[in-house]
């Protein structure tokens, strides 16, 4: 199944660049969203990452860096984890895969 819309590109190439940058900005918009949804009901970095065809640390770093970044951006609507809860964070993902992978 394809969620691309099968609409005719501009003939214009600069028109085309155009409508398909806007629309991996919509998509990536979308993905952003989808990511944080799926972590919020509790899905691991392993099964987002399996989803977008990525690796889990590629998942994980990525998409953190990112929030992380948005969440700064908020200006004082919450605090930051420190680092020592970010380590603990990813130290218990990291063994919640492996318990995974064992059973």
């Amino acid at each position: 199944m394809s969620l691309v819309v099968p609409n005719p590109l501009p003939s214009d190439p600069i028109d085309a660049i155009e409508q398909i940058t806007a629309s991996e900005i919509e998509l990536d918009r979308l993905r952003c969203e989808l990511v944080k949804q799926a972590r919020a009901s509790g899905r691991s970095w392993e099964q987002i990452a399996s989803a977008l065809g990525t690796s889990r640390q590629a998942a994980w770093q990525y998409y953190t860096t990112r929030f992380r970044r948005e969440f700064d951006n908020m200006g004082g609507s919450g605090e930051l984890m420190s680092d020592d809860e970010a380590m603990e964070l990813a130290v218990s993902e990291s063994s919640a895969v492996r318990r995974r992978r064992r059973s």
